[in-house]
């Protein structure tokens, strides 16, 4: 199994307080890494990219250094941690590499397209005994982490069913690689149902039925694509909790909320307005009062002090795995149906 903690006097005579930090992949969501990463306290030294340009665009301030060659950069660094931020087909392989480096890793999610890739992933980081985590940004979503602790203290009986819509457009999808399946490794329920899955483990653990329908066609918003743009699983955890996730790339306007629906109430995150709201038997609706924060720096910040300190992951590679297996089991039950 792999480490989700390391001993702490390892970790403090090997970093102190420092590391250096380096980011793999500078689109979309190697941006979001470099600012939460700089937000946490930590500047990354070096960033890579393939195309040429892409990392010499985010040096900005930070006086990184830009690679184009993952080898190179892994090489020459000095590295202790590297965010893999890119296109999920690539995850298994640079994650190996980079674990092989001695580096410890925070990959993006999915963890990758393949229950077999994540067993190697896992495997990986058990020989070089360095920490592997999955970017499961909502488990540090502060509303979320209050709607689990409230869970857990039976402010609405016993949870039943839980519903959870990520949906909304994406601008030309058809020409961005999400669409594309030797990038991506599948549509919406590869790249968005995978936070819906995690949420519904983080809350109620691991899950004993998945089905699933999804579709793709033309519409005004473009033509159909060569994965799934609109996707419905039904989940069943161990003890009996109905799942319902909903995740569309092509439906306005967008809607991104969880809830959990118990015997004496339910809980909703409502990502639109950023609140959570309890709402009793009588039907009588109460926001709480719950900070916001940046779950992306919250992310790399927890993950930096578990590798100075032995912490406990929130989020372990078996999570990856997991998530990965319930995806494959739906997307494979929507292309029965």
């Amino acid at each position: 199994m792999a480490a989700s903690r390391l001993p702490t006097h390892a970790n403090e005579s090997e970093f102190g307080m420092s590391m250096r930090i380096g980011i793999i992949g500078c689109g979309g969501i190697g941006r979001t890494h470099l600012a939460a990463w700089i937000d946490a306290g930590y500047t990354p030294v070096a960033l890579c990219d393939a195309v040429p340009g892409a990392a010499e665009a985010l040096v900005g301030t930070t006086g990184a250094i830009a690679y184009t060659d993952v080898a190179q950069m892994l090489a020459d660094a000095q590295l202790d941690i590297v965010s893999i931020c890119t296109p999920p087909t690539s995850h298994c392989a640079l994650t190996i590499q980079a674990l092989e480096a001695k580096l410890h890793v925070l990959v993006e999610k999915p963890m990758a397209p393949t229950v077999a890739e994540c067993n190697a992933m896992i495997a990986a980081a058990d020989r070089a005994n360095r920490l592997l985590s999955v970017g499961f940004c909502h488990r540090y979503q502060p509303q979320i982490v209050a709607l689990k602790e409230a869970l857990h203290d039976g402010m609405i009986g016993t949870p039943m069913m839980f519903r959870n819509r990520f949906a909304g457009v994406m601008p030309d999808v058809h020409q961005r690689w999400f669409s594309d399946p030797a990038l991506a490794g599948g549509g919406v329920i590869m790249d968005t149902c995978v936070h819906s899955v995690d949420l519904f483990r983080f809350f109620f653990g691991d899950v004993r039925r998945v089905q699933a329908s999804a579709t793709t066609r033309a519409t005004d918003l473009g033509p159909a694509l060569r994965v799934e743009d609109s996707a419905i699983i039904t989940l069943t955890s161990l003890d009996g909790v109905l799942g319902v996730i909903e995740a569309s790339w092509r439906t306005a306007p967008g809607v991104w909320a969880v809830t959990v629906f118990g015997t004496t109430g339910t809980l909703t995150m409502n990502y639109n307005t950023m609140q959570l709201v309890h709402q009793n038997a009588e039907g009588v609706a109460t926001t709480l009062p719950i900070a916001d924060g940046d779950r992306f720096s919250a992310e790399v910040a927890h993950f930096a002090a578990c590798v100075q300190n032995g912490g406990a992951l929130r989020v372990t590679g078996i999570d990856g795995r997991q998530a990965t297996a319930i995806l494959v089991a739906a997307m494979a039950d929507a292309k029965s149906t």
